[in-house]
């Protein structure tokens, strides 16, 4: 009897899940038939086994079944009398399903038991898959003589535009069924390797067993022992070959129903091609339509409304901590539950209304949808123009990829639900389990409550799919003839349509914060390709007004305000660089990309940038406190690390200067910060040098004087104030020290050393003209003459020998 109730159970389980998903559907009764019951060992296929199964190459292709199914199931029905004529003649003391004693007698009786259940379960499952095999070959069979003997319809439709789109949506949904079908008759191949497997490795096994019981035929108890294990492995190959035989029915009736799906998809087709003839959109199918789908709207409203008040009758029941079933007996099976079970009923209850006015509420959207998409077909029947047409293509592709979404995410929904079903399927029924449980009873039909939803829900979906797909195809079989400038305008509207995802495209997002009604709100910012575009033209754009109105500033600092150039074009380069980095903000603000873009880098590569910008801000800071102090400004003569010429120009990073030999040298801005700098004409152009001369003992100092005074008049860039001066510095040990100190102005013509030349030329013709020598060093060698001298002569002798000697 509890077999009968776990049976009744799994049949009505299919019952209401068959018409929604026949693959899942097929892929459940696989589980629960054939791969629930006992553990799979592998091993190499067998001749006998093959001969239980004849594979085919292809096994779409098979039309009848490998095996006699009357004699077959009169096979099975004398197995199953059998078996249970075994089962009841069991020792009683094994009917609690466990053992007691713990003996390796009660052991083996109980494990018995449990084998005998099984095939009990198999045999039973196979009859009834036998009968529904019948019932198959029997609609295909009528399926191929509808389909090969149609000629046409018995009488003219009242919306022929409707009928042929009917017939379409059957040929797309046949088309898409046998496709299923022939997926599943193809990976279904693996199961019966697996099974066949099995069977062979128990045929082994047993043959095993025989030879151990003959071999020890004269130990009679070690003889009852091997029997009994004996006994066991044959009971063991009589489920696998049962599950093997029930792979089979199983295999036959999927080939059936997908012949006569491909049947039944002929009889369609050829329905199509004779109701598609000469038909076209009026507005009378338009209106019948919006009719049925008011009709089943209202439907749909009057369920939900019905929803309402079955969900507010289980918010009442729950304050009154009373259950929400409606049958006497289930209100005292509800009471017989703990409180946990109780609760876990009512979670169970309330995920179940809410699920379902979930879904009919959406069955509303999608049904207005269909509304609107048969709006469109008609709004659409006879436009002729591409570029009109290009405008219910996109609808059509913006619909269909939400679709598409939404119809994934629906179908994860019901395949989760379904799994947990066949799952708790599956555990009902395992033959260990001799009691029902009714929470978990309970707890399946509300999961089954719940595919109905989401099943509903997916139809809706799939229907409106299918309807756009129709009124897209009707599109292109209007334009299917095309001209040249058809062409082009198609490639002209696909160009049009990369450059725009391209345009959009995502580079990457930037985190960025948001005030909303003085909240902080933390978000994500997109910089796309259109935004990084717009912010280069910005910048280049800006960038060339920026240099123009920075000239159109230095020319008027000069001509208007008498600006130094030289300084004018100093705040002409600051004025640019600065109006660069409001334009880099600005571009930004423009696009609407956050500064934290700069944090994107990392922490890493942020490190590394901060250490090479450092010298650069350095010395961009270094320049403007040059512009601002003004230490020295171009022409300035200046000497900083060891260079001294005149500073050419003062960069925003570097300033360049020239020296005496006409070399320019790039030094950056923070050297005349850290360093020290001489400034040779920072206040005064005004130098002095000085000329060193050095005369005889015995000259004329006054006129010496007075000649190097004169020479000093006589040059023309000596400055008369301060007046020159000479002065008597020193005694020399070779000469009298004279200096003549004179002050010259230093302009870009000018430069002192040349002056400091001139001079020593000037001098040195006057002292020669007036008979003054210049002094140049001498020594005084003194001979002692109180001895003669001693003089010797050397002939060929080395010279290492005299200076030996």
């Amino acid at each position: 009897m509890i077999h009968m109730l776990k049976q009744s159970s799994i049949v009505r389980l299919y019952l209401i899940v068959k018409p929604i998903n026949i693959r899942v559907i097929r892929g459940l009764l696989s589980l629960l038939l054939l791969l629930s019951l006992a553990p799979v060992w592998a091993t190499p296929t067998s001749a006998i086994i093959n001969g239980l199964m004849k594979q085919s190459p292809d096994n779409t292709a098979i039309i009848k079944p490998t095996f006699d199914q009357a004699v077959l199931m009169e096979d099975i029905k004398k197995k199953l009398a059998a078996t249970n004529a075994e089962l009841v003649v069991m020792p009683s003391e094994a009917v609690s399903g466990s053992p007691v004693t713990g003996s390796d007698g009660d052991e083996d009786i109980f494990i018995r038991r449990l084998y005998l259940r099984q095939l009990v379960f198999l045999y039973e499952g196979q009859l009834a898959r036998l009968v529904s095999l019948q019932v198959h070959q029997q609609q295909r069979l009528q399926m191929e003589n509808q389909a090969s003997n149609w000629s046409g319809f018995s009488s003219p439709a009242r919306y022929p535009f409707l009928r042929t789109d009917e017939l379409k949506e059957s040929v797309t949904k046949l088309t898409r069924r046998v496709k299923e079908l022939e997926i599943w008759a193809s990976t279904i191949e693996s199961a019966g390797t697996q099974l066949i497997n099995t069977a062979e490795n128990s045929i082994v096994k047993l043959r095993q067993a025989d030879e151990a019981v003959e071999q020890v035929k004269n130990a009679p108890d070690q003889q009852v022992v091997l029997s009994r294990a004996r006994d066991l492995v044959a009971l063991q190959n009589q489920i696998d070959l049962a599950r093997v035989i029930g792979f089979q029915i199983e295999k036959q009736t999927i080939i059936e129903d997908l012949l006569e799906n491909r049947a039944q998809l002929q009889l369609v087709r050829k329905q199509l091609s004779v109701a598609s003839e000469h038909v076209e959109l009026t507005q009378q199918d338009v209106d019948q339509v919006q009719k049925n789908l008011e009709i089943e709207n209202q439907h749909i409203i009057s369920e939900l409304k019905q929803g309402i008040s079955a969900f507010d009758l289980y918010n009442n029941s729950v304050q009154q901590n009373e259950p929400s079933l409606n049958a006497e007996a289930q209100a005292v099976q509800f009471q017989s539950f703990d409180p946990e079970q109780r609760d876990q009923i009512r979670q169970a209850q309330r995920n179940n209304v809410d699920i379902k006015l979930q879904a009919l509420n959406r069955i509303l959207t999608y049904l207005q949808m269909q509304r609107d998409i048969w709006n469109l077909r008609w709004a659409y029947a006879k436009v002729t123009d591409r570029e009109k047409a290009s405008a219910a293509y996109d609808k059509i592709a913006r619909n269909q990829v939400v679709l598409n979404v939404v119809h994934d995410y629906i179908n994860q929904q019901r395949h989760r639900v379904l799994t947990l079903v066949t799952n708790q399927s599956v555990e009902a029924l395992d033959p260990t389990v001799s009691e029902s449980d009714a929470l978990r009873d309970i707890l399946r039909d509300l999961d089954l409550d719940q595919v109905v939803s989401w099943s509903r829900l997916l139809g809706t979906i799939e229907a409106t799919q299918d309807l756009l797909e129709r009124c897209k195809q009707e599109l292109d079989n209007r334009f299917q003839v095309k001209s040249f400038y058809d062409y082009l305008g198609e490639v002209f509207l696909e160009t049009r349509d990369f450059a725009s995802q391209v345009w959009a495209f995502e580079l990457f997002a930037v985190q960025d914060n948001i005030e909303v009604d003085g909240q902080i709100v933390s978000g994500k910012r997109s910089v796309t390709v259109d935004k990084v575009v717009t912010a280069l033209a910005i910048l280049i754009i800006g960038y060339w007004f920026a240099v123009r109105l920075a000239r159109l500033v230095e020319g008027l600092a000069v001509t208007r305000l008498d600006m130094d150039a030289s300084l004018a074009r100093i705040v002409r380069r600051w004025m640019l660089f600065l109006e660069v980095l409001l334009l880099i903000v600005l571009s930004m603000l423009v696009v609407r990309i956050p500064l934290t873009i700069f944090a994107f880098m990392g922490g890493a590569l942020a490190i590394g940038v901060g250490f090479g910008m450092q010298n650069m801000l350095k010395n961009l800071i270094s320049g403007l406190m040059l512009l601002f102090e003004r230490p020295f400004r171009p022409g300035d003569l200046v000497e900083v690390g060891g260079i001294r010429g005149r500073v050419i120009d003062i960069g925003v990073r570097s300033s360049h200067i020239r020296d005496g030999n006409g070399i320019e040298t790039l030094i950056p801005n923070s050297t005349f910060i850290e360093q020290n700098v001489t400034n040779w004409t920072l206040s005064n152009e005004k130098i002095r040098i000085v000329v060193k001369i050095g005369i005889a003992y015995g000259s004329p100092v006054r006129e010496v004087t007075d000649l190097l005074l004169e020479v000093a008049d006589k040059h023309g860039v000596v400055e008369d104030d301060p007046k020159p001066r000479v002065q008597f510095e020193d005694f020399g040990s070779d000469a009298l020290q004279f200096g003549l100190y004179v002050w010259v102005e230093l302009k870009p013509d000018v430069s002192w050393t040349v002056v400091a030349s001139d001079l020593r030329y000037m001098i040195y013709r006057a002292m020669n003209e007036h008979g003054i020598e210049i002094a140049f060093p001498q020594r005084d060698i003194h001979l002692d003459t109180s001895r003669p001298l001693e003089v010797r002569v050397f002939k060929d002798i080395p010279d290492a020998e005299i200076i030996k000697k």
